[in-house]
Formats: C-alpha cells, structure tokens, sequence
C-alpha cells in the first residue's frame, strides 16, 4: 500500500491490523497524526498537577520559560504516562512492532518559547548515521502531549507535512494543530516543528536575555506578559519510542551521551517502578537506564 493509499484496502487483515496500517501508511506520508482524547480529563489533570510541583522546585530555563530535560528520570511521578496502555498501542502500531523500545527520551516543558526545529540532534553530531533524511526505515517516533487546549488560540505544536524527509527545519507549508487537552501528537523525530513562537515583544526580551545572561529577569518580565493576558500556564511533555532496530540503538546512545553530558547522577536510570510497568506493556527499554 502506498503512503497516499487511505483508508487502508480491505482485506483479509481484521480491523486492527487495518488500523495499524494506516496509522503507519500517514505516518509514512505526512510525518505526524494526531489521536484525539487518548487521555482523559482525569489524566491530564494528574499530569498538571505533577509538572507544576516539578517545576516549582526545579527546571532548566530556555525560552524565557521552564525546561527538564530527560524528565523520565528527573520527574518520577509520572512515570505512569511512559507505559500509558493506549499511547503505548499507538507506539506499536506506527513501529510496527508488539514490542517497541521506550529510548527514556522525555522533555518537559512550561511556559517555554519555541522556535522551528528537528529533534534529531545535528548540533550534538547528529543521532543517526548515514542519510537519514532520505531514508524509509527510521521507525522513531515522538509523543506530543499539551496539557491544555489549543484548539483557538493556535499555540500549541505547529508541523510541516511530510518534512521528516528534508534537512532544512524551514522548508515546507506549515500547519498548525488545534488540539485539545488529552489529545496526542505523534511524529517522526525528523519532523520540523515548533511549539509557541515569540511575539514581538518576546522576542525584544530573548534578545535581551542573550545580551545580558539574566535569565530569571527576562523570565519574570514574560510571565508579567503573560498574567497580563489572563493566560493560563502552558505546559507540555515529549518522549520517543522506536522499534528495536539500529535506527533506535542509535538514538537510544545519543540519548545516553546527552545524559552523561548533564552531569546528573539520576539521569542515569529509571525508576524501578517504570521498568515494572514498561515490563507489564511488553515495552523494551533503552538498555543503557538501568533500575534505581
């Protein structure tokens, strides 16, 4: 079946295997789908919860916002999200594999700026070998989960179809996603994409927060900014699966070297508790993050 083929043919596969199929077929063709309301209003209130005592206490800042890099390890209460039944079917589904590989890849995010961008990692070398861009077999795929809606005011992800195939983050129409809280996005990890772009003012205090190096200053300025508009505080999360071949053995060992280079001692491993329940979802995971 081709990529433009859908909905997928019927035949003799049953109807989950359909769906699998084209699930992967647009995959395959534009890069990303989103599966609305994968996570209930209960889910994503836990989620809330969990991020806003994280990031009270502790955070990278980037983007005039708050960053946790490898959140899998950092932030163990939510575990529970890496090994979520239906997103882990999804992760099956557009892998092609009963058993794909959770990377312990995870960002989390909050109030944070973003620009256009691939997650494949070029100014750190580059987490795959060969022409990759041009390739049909990288089965490694993100989770987009934004804890709010985004079905009116347009800043939630914004994608460029089909350019998980192109070097260049800019090139291609752009298409912004208007989700809603408990929907999910997954993408191929060489997708351009960008969350919330700077308006004119933020981009003056990003400016200034290159120039000065005063990141808690810029910061408070922005979230002023942001009181002053009646937004509520924006947060999202990101992980990646792959199927269990060396596409993903590659991007498993770039996400271990990004570990060791953040000095981190939890960085390292994972919860004990989200190996067992990886275990009980038949999910492999990165064999570098040992239990701790």
């Amino acid at each position: 079946m081709t990529p433009d083929a859908l909905p997928p043919h019927q035949g003799a596969a049953g109807p989950e295997a359909q769906n699998a199929a084209a699930r992967r077929a647009v995959m395959a063709r534009d890069g990303y789908m989103v599966v609305p309301q994968l996570l209930s209003a209960a889910e994503v209130a836990r989620l809330r919860q969990t991020l806003l005592a994280h990031f009270a206490r502790r955070w990278n800042w980037e983007g005039l916002g708050k960053h946790q890099p490898h959140a899998s390890s950092h932030v163990p209460a939510m575990g529970w999200i890496f090994a979520h039944p239906a997103i882990v079917q999804v992760f099956r589904d557009i892998t092609g594999s009963r058993h794909p590989v959770f990377t312990g890849n995870c960002d989390a995010h909050m109030n944070m700026l973003s620009w256009w961008h691939k997650d494949t990692g070029e100014s750190q070398g580059g987490c795959f070998e060969g022409d990759y861009y041009a390739s049909r077999d990288i089965p490694v795929f993100r989770a987009g989960i934004y804890l709010q809606d985004h079905d009116q005011d347009g800043h939630g992800l914004q994608v460029r179809p089909g350019s998980h195939h192109t070097r260049s983050p800019l090139e291609g129409a752009v298409e912004t996603l208007r989700t809603r809280a408990g929907d999910v996005v997954f993408f191929d990890i060489r997708l351009s994409h960008a969350g919330q772009l700077a308006d004119p003012f933020e981009t003056l205090l990003l400016r200034a927060d290159r120039r000065l190096g005063a990141p808690r200053v810029t910061h408070g300025i922005k979230e002023g900014w942001r009181l002053l508009r009646g937004k509520q505080s924006k947060l999202s999360l990101f992980f990646t699966y792959g199927a269990p071949v060396a596409a993903t053995d590659q991007f498993c060992a770039y996400e271990m070297a990004s570990r060791r280079r953040s000095g981190a001692p939890e960085a390292a491993g994972l919860s004990a508790e989200l190996h067992n329940l990886l275990m009980a979802q038949d999910v492999s995971c990165n064999p570098e993050l040992r239990a701790r």
